[in-house]
């Protein structure tokens, strides 16, 4: 999404950190708050610390932190881009009327205890994560298999949740498949626009104690967290993924990440008529630059055949000079009929040259050009 920027000077921009949360902020600009941590380090502001906002909501004493001097060659103010986040600035009836279709009761994304009649993707996969590879603690089905990375343990309930996904989707008219490609190679196609995700579980990592010296990928063992994620794939600012948290699993949470679905397709439909505009715009501007280059082309051709034509004009006029030369220097009938040939010869060239139809026909060719 193309903005306009907006330039916010170094005191400015200090003066709102101190007066409301950064999230606040970062919401009215349109970015995310990762983003304006960044730009109070680029401009050297001191932000908030933790606790800060509570206690004043609460009526306690705060302390403000003073804004440094600047230094020579330091940035007094920033441009501020708003980012595509689809938490802040992306909506549409579209994704407004699946939330409350979301929202339903009827509609909850359910997961099931056992894996009976499960989805022809996911039975799949299933093989294939039996015949899989384990890298750094999680397993990987590779090509032909849904796109899961996670520990031995949490196989049976990966592809539980899968299950259940997928079907949902499908029931709400999107279509999932598996690519070829290696990589991303999950996909559901919503309103014509390919969105990639997976799922995951996160790992930690620990010195290997019976690692070999020699070996750089025996240093380390991953323990598998049991904490699941789904995760979209494609590129864009803003909330991507679901995870496991302290309270509820992610089965209590897949109709949240179709609305995530839902955003990152009305994102990637977005960006692609962005492209068509500037391939559009390219393709215009690569046109008209081809059209420049040719009617200079043409120019030069025309100017290259005037200074030809003028040139062969002047040698007429001179010849013509030579030729009433000889007449004044030769005997009576001498040369007469080579004068006349001479004469004729000079009169055909002339007359070419200076011949109204040629003009005429030279000036609506270089109309039309």
């Amino acid at each position: 999404m193309i903005t306009k920027g907006r330039i916010i000077t170094r005191k400015d921009l200090y003066n709102l950190i101190w007066s409301k949360p950064v999230t606040q902020i970062a919401k009215d600009f349109g970015i995310s708050d990762v983003a304006v941590a960044k730009i109070c380090k680029k401009l050297n502001i001191p932000k908030p610390g933790l606790g800060f906002w509570a206690k004043k909501q609460h009526g306690k004493r705060t302390r403000q932190k003073p804004l440094p001097a600047l230094k020579i060659g330091d940035p007094d103010s920033y441009t501020i881009k708003g980012s595509m986040d689809p938490n802040l600035n992306l909506t549409s009836e579209f994704i407004e009327n699946q939330k409350v279709i979301e929202r339903k009761r009827i509609n909850k994304v359910t997961v099931k205890q056992a894996l009976r009649n499960p989805h022809s993707l996911v039975q799949q996969s299933k093989l294939k994560l039996g015949e899989g590879y384990a890298y750094q603690g999680r397993y990987r089905g590779g090509r032909k298999c849904l796109d899961i990375s996670v520990g031995k343990d949490s196989i049976h309930r990966t592809l539980l949740i899968m299950d259940a996904l997928i079907k949902a989707l499908e029931k709400r008219g999107f279509i999932v498949s598996i690519n070829d490609d290696h990589r991303d190679n999950t996909s559901v196609m919503i309103n014509e626009e390919t969105i990639f995700f997976c799922i995951f579980e996160s790992s930690r990592q620990i010195p290997n104690p019976k690692r070999e010296i020699d070996r750089w990928e025996n240093r380390y063992e991953y323990i598998p967290s049991g904490r699941l994620s789904l995760k979209i794939k494609n590129y864009y600012h803003g909330q991507k993924s679901i995870s496991d948290g302290k309270i509820q699993q992610l089965e209590n949470k897949l109709n949240d990440f179709i609305v995530l679905l839902l955003k990152a397709s009305e994102i990637a439909k977005i960006r692609r008529k962005e492209r068509q505009e500037r391939e559009k715009e390219y393709q215009k501007r690569v046109k008209m630059e081809r059209e420049i280059a040719l009617k200079k082309q043409q120019e030069q051709e025309m100017l290259n055949k005037l200074f030809k034509n003028a040139e062969a004009w002047h040698k007429c006029v001179l010849v013509r000079q030579y030729i009433k030369a000889m007449k004044a220097c030769s005997s009576e009938g001498d040369l007469d009929s080579w004068i006349a040939w001479a004469d004729g010869q000079v009169d055909r060239i002339d007359s070419t040259l200076l011949s109204t139809n040629q003009w005429s026909t030279n000036k609506d060719e270089y109309l039309k050009k």
